[in-house]
């Protein structure tokens, strides 16, 4: 976000290696550039820009943003001069950018083979409502969990409750959440972008709002802002209580076995079907329609691992894949006379009237 540049208007100037202080000159690719008495680099220069920026009213109002980049020489005696825009936003965005650059303390000049030259910068200079919402690249210090990463690691390890739908379906991943981190330190508006689960989502969201205050970030003013933060909940299963069998990894699950999981007493697909329609719990609002559900029928014959390969709606989804895992005990698929992990995919239909 943060532009330098430095163009020389002498297609010469390489060739020289002593200048005398009243050179008119102006280089690009010198030894040290252009700098506020006090140091700090590119990012000190910008934050003494942006605090000398007086917004306009249609900035604060929120009617324009953006920025504009001003050209300005920097001479021997470290003072600015032929300051120009050469990025516009608008008049009077233009007017206050130029005015902020004039407004520079005398800075320490360039140097070339050690010697003080002429030299040309490009500043950027934001123009930002009080109500903007800055991206993490667009600010000068990061927002910070008390603490830092390691506490914001322990919180959600000692705060993270895992939902029973992670267990039961052998879930792994993450939920990310982006929130505005308000410059209070407070979160505000949370939303899910990569989700995991419905339940996991909803996890993740209650875990990040129920967080302390964070430590603002900070603009190039030095002041706080309000930041999107974004927050990878990490979700997985806990080890099976003892005496129980992991479920099987994914590439040892078959999907057509010499002899294919049955309900006792209840052979065929057919059965299975009807005793999963018996077993949802629809929602109070209930969308008809033809879906496709699969789980994994474990080589001990418990269910896990529902999945909607054709969805009905969410909620009724939902209400489907809660059934399956009510489904009883299967008599588990076989393959070479051995119980193995097999994968069915059974048709749903819902046609309430």
């Amino acid at each position: 976000m943060v532009l330098f540049t430095a163009v020389s208007h002498s297609a010469t100037a390489q060739q020289y290696g002593q200048y005398t202080v009243d050179t008119t000159q102006v280089f690009s690719q010198v030894e040290q550039m252009p700098a506020l008495p006090g140091g700090g680099g590119n990012v000190a220069l910008v934050k003494a820009v942006q605090k000398l920026v007086q917004l306009p009213a249609e900035v604060r109002e929120g009617r324009t943003e953006g920025r504009v980049f001003v050209r300005v020489v920097i001479g021997v005696s470290g003072v600015g001069r032929q300051a120009t825009v050469v990025q516009s936003l608008n008049p009077a965005c233009d007017a206050a950018a130029l005015a902020a650059v004039k407004r520079l303390p005398r800075l320490v000049p360039g140097r070339y083979y050690n010697q003080p030259v002429a030299t040309l910068l490009t500043l950027p200079v934001l123009f930002l409502s009080p109500r903007h919402v800055f991206t993490p690249n667009e600010v000068a210090s990061q927002a910070q969990f008390p603490g830092g990463e390691a506490a914001l690691e322990q919180y959600i390890a000692k705060n993270l409750t895992t939902p029973a739908e992670v267990r039961q379906r052998d879930l792994q991943g993450r939920v990310a959440v982006r929130a505005v981190l308000r410059a209070d330190g407070r979160l505000g508006a949370c939303e899910v972008q990569n989700s995991l689960c419905p339940s996991c989502d909803d996890e993740a969201l209650r875990l990040v709002r129920a967080m302390p205050r964070w430590q603002p970030a900070l603009g190039y003013d030095d002041q706080p802002v309000a930041v999107y933060q974004t927050l990878n909940i990490w979700f997985r299963p806990p080890a099976p209580p003892a005496g129980t069998a992991p479920p099987v990894p994914e590439n040892q699950i078959y999907s057509q076995v010499e002899q294919m999981p049955a309900l006792p007493g209840r052979p065929g697909p057919e059965a299975v079907q009807s005793v999963l329609q018996e077993l949802i719990a629809y929602p109070e609002h209930v969308t008809n329609g033809d879906g496709q559900v699969s789980f994994v029928v474990e080589p001990d014959g418990r269910v896990t691992r529902p999945v909607m390969l054709k969805s009905i709606s969410i909620p009724v989804d939902q209400a489907v894949m809660a059934a399956a895992l009510r489904l009883p005990r299967f008599e588990a698929g076989r393959l070479r006379g051995q119980p193995v992990a097999v994968r069915l995919v059974v048709p749903v239909v819902v046609d309430i009237r």
